[in-house]
């Protein structure tokens, strides 16, 4: 075990500085939100893989990425405010990227309270490959490419996203398709988990799936669960604040409620736990589960921005348009009147570029749903996103099929 005394001068730094001189942009304010959400998403789940692995160099990645959306967060104030000057609509305005702004920032210190945990020494006894069992969702491994590789083939043959590749000491965020990794660069991919496995296979690496002790399983699970549904709740809250839905809303709000039993659920779990597995993996454990709270909270209060609509003039409707205009997707949520499968409205919804984000069925929500492939009965709800073009469509769908 190490004290924060431990951390170098540079760790510490980027760990506590928040503010920096950030240059106006000339971008539009929807790239800037769909930004912060990509990186929202590959921070937690790069920071998750880090602490699992006990991979500092990752850690000192996530802490890159965190940058990124701080300066990526204060553009998007920059721009509201340039928006609107001193106005009504500018202080009205100036709310909104307040209460997002704040919203953000929960996450990113939550993300960055995870790496700490790692860099200080609070690192469980146990591995990430030993909780990649209990994944049924994305999990993230790390390969060195012992050739160079372009991007897309990656993508396209595993398929897998390319998180962040390190190569000489320097990083790429999220590199594009047609990028060519070179050898010897290490790379974090997410994917499912079989994609991953026979990626790693190609290229002579595997996973070392191992079986965890029976005490820790159920608190694995739990985690890897809140994980999960956090990572949820971070792409819902976007959806509905780019393109507000008063249903896909209330859903959020229950998935948070949701969340908060399952952690108590966790905890309890912990607590039973805690004379079998040693003080710092369960110190950090009750760290993660807090962090994980904490991004939920955040996400419920981003996917209530649009809700203060009622409460304000009808003009502020305009603002809020003009502020986070559109990604040119709709999302919504569908009542299952028959029974069906899964797969097959996924693979109805493919047709027009749709997907399934999540599925409640009775009073369990299933934040992988491609993963498990439920049989969907009367009564359970679905989550979708589709292209807006093809709004006509996926309703023609929906009414014959669903």
């Amino acid at each position: 075990m190490v004290s924060s005394g431990n951390l170098t001068p540079e760790q510490h730094r980027r760990l506590h500085d928040k503010f920096t001189r950030v240059r106006y942009r000339p971008v539009s304010v929807a790239s800037i939100l769909k930004t912060i959400w990509s990186l929202s998403d590959i921070s937690l789940d790069l920071a998750f893989y880090a602490y699992f692995s006990r991979d500092t160099e990752a850690a000192e990645r996530v802490l890159d990425i965190n940058r990124v959306i701080d300066d990526n967060l204060a553009q998007f104030i920059m721009h509201t405010a340039l928006a609107y000057g001193r106005t009504r609509e500018g202080a009205e305005a100036s709310l909104l990227a307040f209460y997002y702004g704040s919203a953000i920032d929960t996450i990113v210190d939550s993300v960055k309270d995870i790496v700490y945990t790692l860099l200080v020494g609070y690192a469980p006894s146990l591995s990430y490959d030993e909780i990649a069992l209990l994944m049924d969702g994305e999990i993230v491994a790390k390969l060195v490419l012992e050739k160079p590789v372009k991007v897309i083939e990656l993508t396209d043959v595993y398929p897998v996203d390319v998180l962040l590749s390190v190569h000489a000491g320097k990083s790429m965020l999220a590199p594009s398709p047609e990028t060519i990794l070179p050898a010897k660069s290490t790379i974090y991919v997410r994917g499912y988990r079989e994609n991953v496995i026979r990626m790693l296979n190609d290229h002579g690496a595997t996973l070392q799936e191992k079986r965890l002790s029976g005490e820790l399983e159920q608190v694995l699970k739990s985690i890897v669960e809140l994980k999960d549904y956090t990572r949820l709740m971070i792409d819902l809250a976007h959806y509905t604040l780019l393109e507000p839905e008063p249903g896909v809303i209330g859903e959020v709000e229950d998935l948070e409620v949701y969340i908060d039993w399952r952690q108590l659920d966790a905890l309890n779990k912990l607590k039973e736990a805690a004379g079998m597995i040693n003080p710092d993996t369960f110190i950090g454990l009750s760290i993660l589960f807090k962090e994980l709270e904490d991004i939920a909270d955040a996400s419920n209060t981003i996917s209530h921005i649009p809700s203060l609509l009622e409460e304000l003039p009808e003009e502020y409707s305009e603002v809020l348009a003009k502020i986070f205009e559109t990604i040119g997707e709709k999302i919504r949520t569908i009542t299952v009147s028959r029974e069906t499968s899964l797969d097959r409205v996924t693979v109805w919804l493919r047709k027009y570029g749709g997907t399934v984000l999540a599925v409640k069925t009775g009073d369990t929500w299933i934040a992988y749903p491609l993963a498990r492939n439920p049989i969907l009965k009367p009564g359970d709800r679905l989550v979708i996103a589709y292209p807006a073009e093809f709004t006509e469509e996926v309703g023609q769908l929906l009414k014959n099929h669903i």
